[in-house]
């Protein structure tokens, strides 16, 4: 009888793993969701901003700087961007689903090693176009 018991546990462990790394996967999903939000809220921001800069240029003689104008196009690239890191995600979402199921997941390390490398040129693009 004992032995039946520790094969029911055993089971019940697995079930519960099972369940914990899709709960995890969730929790990823959700941090792409809040990510894609906070890019495509920055480049609302900026794409305001920059009216409210063009707009003041025309009001105040001397007053802003029309190379503030491009700063429309960064905001709307960057809605873009926040739409492609919702679709990069919800892909990232399926795919680790669908690898948990058939227990066949492995790291995706060269995703997130290219994810890093983008962002670290963008933002030293980024600080080169604010120091320039």
């Amino acid at each position: 009888m004992a032995e039946r018991e520790i094969q029911d546990l055993g089971q019940q462990q697995k079930e519960l793993h099972h369940v914990s790394e899709h709960l995890a996967n969730e929790r990823t999903m959700l941090a792409w969701i809040r990510t894609a939000i906070a890019v495509m809220t920055f480049g609302v921001g900026i794409n305001r901003f920059s009216l409210f800069l063009v707009e003041f240029s025309k009001i105040v003689p001397g007053g802003g700087r029309a190379e503030n104008a491009h700063a429309e196009r960064l905001g709307i690239g960057l809605v873009g961007l926040g739409l492609l890191v919702m679709l990069g995600g919800t892909w990232h979402y399926i795919h680790v689903a669908r690898t948990i199921d058939t227990e066949s997941y492995r790291p995706a390390r060269i995703g997130i090693v290219l994810t890093a490398l983008a962002v670290l040129a963008l933002g030293g693009t980024s600080l080169v176009w604010l120091l320039w």
